[in-house]
């Protein structure tokens, strides 16, 4: 049940960065799928190996959130000159 709910926020998320224009929400919305796609990794793959390309995963997807924070706030202080 829960592998489907995530696989379904998986496919919201896409959608949704195929739809919009604005590079902000694009960022997050593939920082959503990160996550989501390391908490399937984790479900579906009940070895231990698993567990470590889960946890690798997610240490990765921590560092590309860090990455999109850090691209926000540069956006944010962007000065647009006309």
């Amino acid at each position: 049940m829960i592998e489907e709910i995530i696989g379904v926020i998986i496919i919201l998320m896409a959608i949704r960065v195929l739809i919009t224009n604005n590079r902000a929400e694009k960022m997050l919305y593939v920082n959503v799928i990160d996550f989501a796609l390391s908490a399937l990794i984790a479900i579906y793959i009940n070895t231990p190996f698993g567990l470590i390309v889960a946890i690798t995963f997610f240490v990765t997807s921590t560092i590309s959130s860090n990455a999109i924070a850090y691209s926000l706030n540069r956006l944010k202080n962007e000065v647009i000159l006309s």
